[in-house]
């Protein structure tokens, strides 16, 4: 069982699994504190990531960071997004995942700043108010009845 608070990447690592070190140490040599804090990393983490779905998260966050220097970072952009979302930060996980797979299919890529807009017009679509979908299923059915613009 994952403990409700870590307060180190150690932490992070002995509880679980040695083979987070070297995600932990990719996500900490790639983003500046400023665009992924330990804090916000730890975060990350603990809301039921994956490996690969960590190491996708920050390829993200550094392209981020580059397309947008100043303003607020993608980092704390999600879990704006996130906090403010009736799904779980598991679920924008794999949503996010399964969005940028379906663009890496397609050649194509996008800001992250405008997948998560995507996303979130996914959770506010009239398709999402009448029935309970899981959010990774309401995402494929949005690009597939209504494609991507972006």
């Amino acid at each position: 069982m994952i403990p409700n608070q870590f307060k180190t990447l150690e932490d992070v690592i002995r509880e679980k699994g040695e083979e987070w070190r070297v995600t932990l140490e990719f996500a900490r040599t790639s983003l500046s504190e400023k665009y992924l804090s330990e804090r916000n990393l730890i975060r990350l983490t603990k809301g039921a990531a994956t490996i690969p779905q960590t190491e996708l998260l920050v390829k993200l966050l550094y392209q981020d960071s580059k397309e947008r220097p100043t303003g607020v970072n993608g980092i704390d952009l999600f879990f704006r997004v996130v906090d403010h979302s009736n799904y779980s930060l598991s679920a924008w996980l794999n949503a996010i995942t399964y969005f940028h797979e379906w663009l890496s299919k397609q050649n194509r890529t996008t800001s992250f700043q405008k997948m998560l807009g995507y996303l979130q017009c996914c959770e506010d679509s009239p398709e999402n108010k009448d029935i309970d979908h899981r959010f990774i299923d309401l995402v494929e059915e949005m690009i597939k009845t209504h494609g991507y613009v972006g």
